[in-house]
């Protein structure tokens, strides 16, 4: 078994354990494909797209060119990619029938965007996973998250539900919140 797989198993077996989930890491360690990979043998997966990074950059190629990557991961996996479609989207439709939610990156997302995935994370069985570049950016959402991923090139590490929300609270308040707390 080479490493690619080592990570896939140890996502899939994650992802089959706890229903809300961070995945973190550095930028290029593979949050994105790494998970589409472990969900590759589920039929009800959707993709919630954001057009920022986790620093609030707009995607190096473009989001277009993003999101037909993200395609590509997964022919079939349901793709949730403009503000409107977010917005409009009825998520808890969602519950059982094996549904996985992804959402890329919380960071850079509207009030209303944010306040609508606080509320997908109280679905009943619909599994979330966020892709957050750091766990900082969760800090909002953690109460609500039940296991941390840390993706690293050999592998993963679990972080448990209270030690994640220590790590945020060290970390310090959400940088977009302060940012909009300068504006208001």
């Amino acid at each position: 078994m080479d490493n690619k797989d080592k990570i896939t198993n140890e996502m899939r077996e994650t992802i089959k354990r706890y229903k809300n989930i961070v995945i973190s890491g550095e930028v290029g360690v593979g949050k994105i494909t790494h998970t589409v990979e472990a969900v590759q043998d589920n039929a009800n997966v959707y993709y919630l797209g954001n057009p920022v990074d986790y620093v609030g950059k707009p995607r190096p190629k473009g989001y277009d060119k993003y999101i037909d990557y993200i395609i590509s991961l997964k022919k079939d996996m349901h793709i949730i990619a403009t503000e409107k479609e977010i917005l409009s989207f009825d998520f808890s439709s969602m519950r059982g029938d094996n549904a996985i939610l992804i959402i890329d990156e919380i960071y850079g997302r509207s009030a209303e965007q944010f306040e609508k995935v606080l509320g997908i994370l109280g679905i009943e069985k619909l599994k979330v996973i966020i892709i957050a570049g750091c766990l900082k950016n969760v800090g909002r959402l953690i109460r609500d998250i039940d296991a941390a991923v840390m993706l690293i090139p050999d592998g993963i590490l679990l972080i448990e539900k209270e030690f994640a929300k220590k790590i945020c609270s060290v970390l310090g308040p959400d940088p977009q919140v302060e940012q909009a707390k300068l504006f208001n």
